[in-house]
């Protein structure tokens, strides 16, 4: 009897772990859904001016797949802000090329 209590009592430990885990990552993977996420961040209703510039950098990770990044060398340049939606990862001074008939 002892071992039944025992194997339910871990299979409820187990089943409270993982749901605290599965939620852990949900908010992890929620992207971007409104700019309550990001203090101080304004999303436009419409598209601002197109920019075609090769030289993009990262130079701030906010989330793994959400990275600040910079056309220029100068501090004063343009900023963008990157999110992939596909779960791709940046990393610290990556090099970005916009791809031909794109822009930022």
């Amino acid at each position: 009897m002892k071992s039944l209590a025992g194997f339910i009592t871990g299979v409820i430990a187990t089943v409270l772990v993982l749901t605290v885990i599965h939620a852990a990552n949900k908010s992890d993977v929620e992207i971007l859904k409104s700019d309550e996420k990001l203090p101080g961040l304004i999303i436009f209703p419409q598209k601002g001016e197109c920019i075609t510039k090769n030289d993009l950098e990262i130079f701030q990770i906010i989330k793994p797949n959400m990275a600040l990044a910079q056309f220029g060398k100068f501090t004063n340049e343009t900023l963008v802000l990157l999110v992939n939606y596909e779960g791709k990862t940046y990393y610290d001074k990556q090099k970005i090329q916009v791809p031909s008939k794109k822009c930022a």
